[in-house]
């Protein structure tokens, strides 16, 4: 993963100090240790202890806000009789508190992870399950025993440091852990702005509480639904039956209404015959939009779900009936934008591995939405939902789509406690509390609650995944928030809608991530980012409207632009800015910085009338480096074609879509096989070495003159690992250089046996035109042809 060393200045750093949890480290005797973790990190039943010893607890939250966190207990003898406990927290001057009524408590429960989803986790005992804690802990010696709690700081709660303790015993001589609430002053809103669609499966929440039928299964069903809901994530149908048009119009305020549900998904009905029934899916929608019901509705067809490329007439076919049945409904599809469905897709779902920025924005553009899902796959090193994967990556998906622009969340399943039998093609029952396996090949995908049935509870059990789901669409709204300040201070400057905000965001999403999939796991950095983007918008109206953007990342240097008051100055690290652009009531100035690499810090200081303002950003810079081409094949005769070896790709030389030389490689990727490729391997023979530790990037050029087609480029190492993280999109009719960071592959580069591109099964032939592989280096290096 990513590994930046990002740090702080030094004010900020003090600001800020008491925000951030600290590990810690406490003992009571020689009973048990206690560890105190940050709130984004899951400890494994037998993972060790750090050696610091720091023992306290520090959170902040906004109001109408939950803030949870953990601590971690560690039996030296067996534990039998473990007591937990937590106080109010009371305002330093007495003058407010968070009673125990807004705080919960909660035992980790440990499920055995057999199988990895991934080579980066390992086997063995993960805490998921949160079990409400209302009795005394037993804790085998030796293990560790997670206690999770969460505060809720209700809105209009006074702003402040609040203070209390946890308090752990087992035999006299508690163990008391300091707590300590920042209650920043700002309040989260009911409503989410983020749409989400996170699945309750009604099948197996029926099954789970007793095989329950009719209305006591939509109790049940509404139990989930509304503890997804107090997670600010959104099901898609409603909790209601809807078979009955009237009885689901009557029923449907209560939810659509709830500020707290971001969108729904409308019941689709058919023919006996299976085919869209337009007068009764019209029925319905004419009733809602008469109830003023259909702002949130959407439709989400099954049948389509993922469509491959021969499904597209069928996703024509019914978009074209919900057109004429609901033509002010969108229609939300799980693909990737394609040229081959514009016009037939009103909200595009893109897997996060497929996601192509560019494409959406120009469907945005256009009218659409764009949102984005995660399931099985991708793995790790993309961020997941998966048990055994770290959590880092969770919490910041929310990020990424707010600086991506997506729209929406999609996630298929929060309930399903079945498992799914490839065999028999079916679901079959699975012991929840034992198996983490829902479904082939990624432990915990497709459940994010346990049924309570086994723990004395009637409904729903949460996760720590959910839990941090939870922190995640909050840490969305704080964003969301900082956005308006930005666009109330950008409105007194008189540049409103022509203010780059994203480029005022870009110093906080650098530090956290660099693309999807290459972020530092790093779950204190992401609290100290959250802390300042709180403490940004406590302070956003604070004095002269002061905006700053930094533009993209650039090797060895970083553009900063200011935007203060007509006849401010303004000085970076001591540097006085030129104005670049006047404004009826602001100036710009803007300043190209060259800093070393790493993590740089900015005082920027703006002055008018004897007063001034300072504003701090911390800016990722890159190595400076005059990148090398070294050839790797360039696809220019017989002899160099031949070299990629495949039975399911025929390959020839062609005089047409060639960026360099006289040729390209015509490749045509076979219809109707498994995973057609087309492999360079070893060396000597496709190339020179199998050391590519030297290089920067693996590049080459493609054309699809065809429909937009999908490929991966997988890597080999000589042992027999493979990374195969790196999805290409090439929109029909297009070309475009797909280029790879080296340091993206999750192999040892110096021992790489080589590349294969491959596609899935295909319907029909694919043909693409390759041509002049190479790879980039720092320095000058030989070719790498054999």
């Amino acid at each position: 993963m990513w590994k930046k060393a990002c740090l702080s200045l030094l004010s900020v750093m003090l600001l800020l100090t008491s925000f951030l949890p600290g590990s810690a480290a406490a003992s009571q005797g020689d009973l048990f240790d206690v560890w105190v973790p940050t709130n984004t990190e899951k400890v494994m039943r037998d993972q060790a202890f750090p050696g610091e010893t720091n023992s306290s607890i520090r959170i902040g939250a906004a109001r109408n806000e939950y803030e949870s966190g953990q601590v971690i207990v560690k039996a030296n003898q067996p534990l039998r009789k473990l007591q937990v406990s937590m106080s109010d927290l009371k305002l330093t001057d007495g003058s407010a508190k968070i009673g125990r009524e807004h705080i919960q408590l909660f035992k980790q429960h440990y499920i055995e992870v057999k199988t990895s989803t991934t080579p980066a986790y390992p086997k063995g005992w993960y805490p998921d399950a949160l079990i409400p804690l209302n009795q005394q802990l037993e804790v085998a010696e030796g293990h560790n025993q997670g206690i999770w709690f969460k505060v809720y700081v209700p809105k209009g709660q006074h702003p402040g440091t609040y203070t209390g303790e946890m308090t752990l015993h087992e035999t006299g001589n508690p163990v008391r852990i300091p707590i300590e609430l920042t209650v920043w002053d700002f309040e989260l809103t009911d409503e989410s702005h983020a749409k989400t669609n996170f699945g309750v499966w009604g099948g197996p929440v029926q099954e789970a509480h007793g095989n329950v039928v009719g209305e006591e299964a939509w109790k049940y069903i509404e139990k989930y639904y509304y503890a997804s809901v107090e997670h600010r994530l959104t099901p898609g149908y409603l909790p209601i039956p809807d078979s009955d048009i009237n009885s689901y119009v009557e029923r449907a305020p209560k939810y659509v209404n709830d500020p707290r549900i971001s969108a729904y998904r409308l019941p689709y009905y058919r023919t006996a015959d299976g085919q869209p029934d337009i007068q009764r899916n019209k029925q319905l929608v004419d009733r809602l939009r008469e109830a003023g019901l259909l702002s949130k509705a959407y439709y989400y067809v099954s049948e389509i779900d993922e469509p491959t490329r021969d499904k597209y007439a069928r996703v024509k076919q019914i978009n074209d009936a919900l057109e004429q049945a609901a033509p002010d409904v969108p229609h939300l599809v799980t693909i990737q934008p394609v040229d081959e469905l514009v016009g037939d897709v009103d909200i595009w779902v893109a897997d996060i591995e497929k996601f192509d920025e560019a494409f959406a924005k120009e469907r945005q553009a256009a009218g659409d939405s764009v949102w984005w899902y995660t399931y099985v796959k991708p793995k790790h090193p993309f961020p997941s939902y998966h048990l055994d994967d770290d959590l880092v990556g969770t919490r910041l998906l929310t990020w990424m789509q707010r600086d991506h622009g997506v729209e929406g969340a999609l996630y298929w399943a929060t309930t399903q406690f079945q498992k799914y039998d490839a065999a028999q093609k079916k679901y079959v029952s699975r012991d929840v509390w034992t198996d983490p396996l829902a479904f082939p090949g990624a432990n915990g995908d497709g459940y994010l609650f346990y049924p309570g049935t086994e723990v004395g509870v009637d409904g729903p059990i949460g996760t720590i995944r959910l839990e941090v789901l939870r922190e995640s669409m909050e840490d969305y709204e704080y964003l969301w928030l900082y956005e308006q300040k930005l666009r109330e201070a950008a409105s007194k400057l008189g540049i409103a809608d022509a203010f780059p905000y994203r480029d005022a965001m870009r110093p906080f999403y650098d530090r956290l991530y660099e693309n999807i999939k290459t972020f530092e796991e790093n779950p204190e950095k992401v609290m100290q980012v959250r802390s300042e983007i709180a403490q940004e918008i406590v302070t956003a109206s604070e004095g002269a409207p002061v905006l700053v953007t930094v533009g993209s990342p650039a090797d060895g240097s970083r553009e900063v632009s200011i935007y203060a008051e007509k006849g401010s100055e303004v000085t970076v690290n001591g540097q006085q800015a030129p104005i670049t652009a006047e404004g009826a009531e602001h100036d710009q100035f803007s300043l190209v910085l060259s800093l070393d690499p790493g993590a740089q810090e900015l005082d920027i200081v703006v002055s008018k009338d004897g007063s001034s303002k300072t504003v701090n950003r911390t800016l990722v810079v890159y190595e400076t480096h005059a990148p090398y081409t070294v050839a790797l094949n360039d696809a220019e005769t017989d002899e160099a074609i031949n070299r990629f070896t495949s039975q399911t790709v025929d390959t020839d030389l062609a005089k047409v879509n060639v960026t360099e030389g006289t040729y390209s490689m015509k490749a045509v990727f076979s219809a109707n096989v498994n995973f057609p490729n087309l492999r360079l391997f070893d060396a000597g023979k496709g190339f020179r070495s199998s050391d590519w530790s030297a290089f920067e990037t693996l590049e080459f050029d493609v054309f699809n003159p065809g429909e937009t087609v999908q490929f991966y480029v997988k890597f080999h190492q000589l042992d027999g690992k493979s990374d195969d993280t790196f999805m290409q999109y090439i929109r029909a009719g297009s070309g475009e250089t797909v280029s790879i960071p080296l340091r993206q592959v999750n192999l040892d580069l110096s021992r790489i046996k080589g590349i294969e591109i491959w596609m899935w099964r295909q319907s029909a032939p694919q043909t693409l035109y390759f041509d002049n592989f190479r790879f980039t280096s720092a320095a000058p290096q030989d070719p790498m042809t054999p």
